[in-house]
């Protein structure tokens, strides 16, 4: 069932069941007034009557109160036993002898032989003392009229509100179901044309459908972004992995020509086939990494010592740059709960990249500032420029890229490092000055696996 079929039904019924509910209040109220309001006749007209003649006519004496009556109605009184005494008819040509007599009860509306009959006892008393009780009771029969008039009436006007209901919960179904309509159409044609469109947005900003409109727009952004980045993406390591190919496939062409004969030309193609095939392997690594990084492959967590960690980095990276690198850790000993090979991969990502881009000393900074480990990496290379300091967590984005061959770099290593600090809870920065230097902060919760658990 549709969503407008839906919401006019649901309208439509909710306002029915309404009408229903206020018809039968409205029939009710009108009988218990009607009724209140003849009763309140009988009483005021015979309630002199009553005090005049009552005593009277309990004593037996022959009091003739047929004057008094009007068509249809009847006259009986009962003494303090409830016993008849006297019996006064003008037309009535109904019995009361089905109904019991009870002196306490004000008034009754009864219903025989088909027709109402109203029914009043007032009470005929002798100082303080109850001596009888006058009972008065007549044929009703315009209430029934009364009644079918006023059922006509909520009859007509209950159809005519239905009717009513059912266009107008057409029209709010289609008031309500337009935008939504229009974000299905928008769905449909980006899935078709692979476009990405927007939902005008209409109405005010505080209503649902508005809200609606913009959350699917902001995701429509979001998706845009994320599809251009994965077209770039895969762009950039097709060229990547096509220039290493096309490099070791001109060498090798070089060796099957020239190979034999020149030693030269042999040792030339050899070292770069090995140099482009090493570049290779350490960017599908890197491609790897990533994936692995998407697809949320959980934390090997454990307690080890950050400076410890720190260390051996150092001296990783010392046996491939023959370079001054410094550790400077004011607390000698800082325990971290984490994955312990992945911060070790981020930290010879940064401390490889100050090595690659600059010729000074390297240093690293290792503290702990309000529950996190923060890890400083600075080097006082050829600097970032401002300008593009911003993309250079973007896959494959190098600031120079005429000489990403001559480092090796690949244009992985800093996004691989931002997810490793993601994936911590923890954050990752950059602040450069060209021609300066840069520095690289990194902050990861110390309490990791506490805040988890939690």
């Amino acid at each position: 069932m549709k969503l407008r079929t839906k919401i006019t039904l649901l309208t439509t019924s909710l306002l029915i069941v309404i009408l229903l509910c206020v018809d039968v209040a409205v029939y009710l109220l009108f009988i218990r007034t009607a009724t209140q309001n003849e009763v309140e006749q009988l009483h005021d007209k015979w309630e002199p009557i009553a005090e005049k003649t009552g005593v009277e006519a309990v004593q037996n004496a022959k009091v003739d109160l047929s004057s008094y009556l009007t068509e249809d109605m009847m006259i009986r009184i009962f003494d303090a036993q409830s016993r008849l005494i006297h019996e006064y008819r003008n037309g009535a040509n109904y019995s009361l002898s089905d109904i019991t007599f009870d002196p306490n009860i004000y008034s009754t509306l009864a219903n025989i032989d088909d027709r109402k009959i109203l029914i009043v006892h007032l009470p005929m008393m002798s100082g303080s003392e109850r001596i009888g009780t006058f009972e008065i009771s007549e044929k009703w029969d315009t209430l029934d009229t009364n009644m079918e008039i006023l059922v006509s009436i909520l009859t007509f006007s209950t159809i005519g509100a239905i009717i009513a209901c059912i266009f107008g919960g057409i029209l709010i179904s289609r008031t309500i179901v337009k935008p939504i309509a229009s974000s299905i159409q928008t769905m449909q044609e980006i899935e078709s044309s692979l476009l990405f469109k927007k939902i005008p947005v209409r109405g005010n900003s505080n209503a649902e459908l508005y809200k609606m409109t913009e959350t699917f727009n902001r995701m429509i952004d979001r998706l845009e972004e994320s599809f251009v980045r994965q077209q770039q993406f895969v762009s950039d390591a097709s060229h990547e992995l096509n220039t290493t190919v096309t490099i070791v496939q001109g060498y090798a062409s070089m060796l099957r020509r020239w190979g034999n004969q020149d030693k030269e030309i042999q040792n030339e193609a050899v070292n770069s086939i090995f140099e482009e095939t090493k570049r290779m392997r350490i960017m599908t690594q890197q491609l790897l990494d990533l994936a692995s990084f998407q697809h949320g492959v959980p934390l090997k967590f454990e307690k080890f010592d950050l400076a410890e960690c720190c260390s051996e980095v150092i001296s990783n990276l010392k046996q491939l740059y023959p370079r001054d690198i410094k550790l400077y850790n004011p607390q000698r000993k800082l325990n971290l709960y984490a994955d312990r090979t992945k911060i070790k991969q981020l930290l010879l990502i940064l401390g490889d990249n100050a090595l690659k881009y600059s010729s000074e000393t390297v240093e690293f900074h290792i503290s702990s500032e309000e529950g996190n480990a923060v890890i400083y990496v600075k080097d006082y290379g050829i600097g970032i420029p401002a300008d593009e300091v911003h993309h250079v967590f973007e896959r494959f984005y190098r600031v120079d890229s005429s000489r990403h061959r001559k480092t090796g770099g690949t244009g992985l290593g800093l996004p691989i490092a931002k997810s490793i600090a993601q994936e911590h809870q923890g954050s990752i920065s950059i602040v450069s000055t060209e021609g300066a230097g840069t520095e690289v902060k990194v902050e990861i919760p110390m309490d990791l696996i506490e805040r988890s658990a939690k």
